[in-house]
């Protein structure tokens, strides 16, 4: 992605999208040319390793377990304690971007996360290990919004949804990826040597986001009279569908991968080579979700949305039926994360259009909470069924009702602006 200096145009026909013009108007927006690649690559590669930090702690929750004492099924609150703080300081991120600037808060955010990220394998005990989990998603929580956010607002409309396609896609992967990156390294390094190879890279990071990112933030020059009174009430109104989707969302990836990694099939649990290979089964579908992203993105938001959550849906009520081998588990998981390719961008971008330049950082703000409450809640959930089959039917039942949610609600929208 790095070497790539534009992006095929990609046109949104949603009626919702606002033409380009008055987003430029509010504020500077990065040059159509080679500026906007280097962006989306340093925010994508990134965001892997900041997201990912939520999820790597899966495959190591047997080496976590001993060395802080507690059984694995007390270990999963290490994911929890990250997704929760993660979750809180995300409603914060937006009055951060705008007391100090988006830039500044990311830059030093990641920097944080790099120094406490160093200290996790330094825990003796599973009340320091949670703190030190804890402290990791209090830096990390300005990370998923205010990027999201500073993407609709700098990034032209033409390449927005292959931007976010890309950006989503990554920060999505990490479920996969994550867990991927921390059993190869601790198959070398140890579980402790994990947390020891991503701090320097998360400095690096941060000072590439620092070299890339656009000091200036749009939102700055708004009208402050446009964030207040009914129009406003009406715009969280009627985001709400959009974070209780994205809630729901979250929570599968984080329940399904939980529940392999604790109840999977025989073949695969406690056979790291069989689990690894499971695992990166499902990266070639997040590729298929970039590569296509150039065809999805004309068809409007929400209800690209709305296929995207059928198709996942499909995968993971799959994993309930046929989860009992590692073959019928794998087939199930790459349709899932097909599917969630195609919702992170698709929400996104709906928010994103709704929130208009005044409200962006709130409202991806608030997205990102729901994201990571529904991570830490999704860690939990297999222990209430204690079996991959249960997991997967119970999980794809809601994200049918996410289906049903984006298409009543859409045209609800669309009988509105007719009206």
């Amino acid at each position: 992605m790095s070497h790539r200096t534009d992006f095929p145009p990609v046109t949104d026909r949603s009626p919702s999208r606002a033409p380009a013009a008055p987003r430029g108007a509010t504020g500077p927006a990065l040059p159509a040319g080679p500026s906007v690649a280097p962006v989306v690559a340093a925010i994508s590669l990134l965001g892997m390793l900041v997201v990912g930090q939520l999820y790597v702690a899966i495959p190591l929750l047997p080496d976590i377990g001993r060395a802080w004492g507690v059984d694995q099924a007390s270990a999963t609150w290490a994911t929890s304690a990250y997704a929760v703080t993660y979750a809180i300081v995300s409603l914060f991120s937006g009055a951060l971007a705008r007391r100090f600037g988006t830039r500044a808060v990311l830059v030093a955010g990641v920097g944080a996360l790099a120094v406490v990220t160093a200290c996790v394998p330094l825990a003796d005990s599973f009340g320091a290990g949670l703190a030190l989990r804890a402290g990791q998603g209090l830096f990390a929580g300005v990370y998923v919004p205010l990027v999201y956010a500073y993407l609709n607002a700098h990034v032209p409309a033409s390449k927005l949804p292959t931007a976010l396609t890309i950006v989503s896609a990554c920060m999505a992967g990490t479920i996969v990826a994550g867990q991927v990156e921390s059993q190869l390294l601790a198959a070398v390094v140890g579980w402790r040597g994990t947390f020891w190879v991503t701090a320097p890279l998360l400095v690096v990071g941060a000072w590439i986001l620092r070299r890339v990112l656009d000091p200036v933030d749009p939102e700055a020059g708004a009208d402050a009279a446009s964030r207040a009174g009914a129009g406003r009430r009406r715009l969280w109104a009627g985001l709400l569908p959009l974070y209780v989707v994205g809630f729901t969302c979250s929570s599968t990836m984080t329940a399904v991968y939980t529940s392999v990694q604790l109840y999977g099939p025989a073949e695969l649990v406690g056979d790291g080579q069989a689990m690894l290979t499971l695992r990166a089964t499902a990266i070639p579908a997040l590729v298929l979700g970039v590569l296509v992203a150039p065809l999805l993105g004309r068809i409007p938001a929400r209800p690209r949305g709305a296929g995207a959550f059928a198709v996942a849906a499909a995968g993971i009520c799959g994993a309930g039926l046929f989860g009992g081998t590692a073959t019928g588990l794998a087939a199930a998981l790459f349709l899932f994360m097909l599917g969630v390719a195609a919702i992170g961008p698709a929400v996104v971008q709906e928010i994103g259009t709704a929130a208009g330049t005044a409200h962006g950082v709130m409202a991806t703000a608030l997205y990102g909470f729901t994201l990571n409450i529904g991570g830490g809640v999704g860690a939990q959930i297999p222990l209430a069924f204690g079996g991959v089959r249960g997991v997967g039917l119970f999980m794809s039942a809601l994200l049918g009702g996410c289906v049903l949610l984006l298409v009543v609600t859409g045209r609800g929208r669309r009988r509105a602006a007719r009206g």
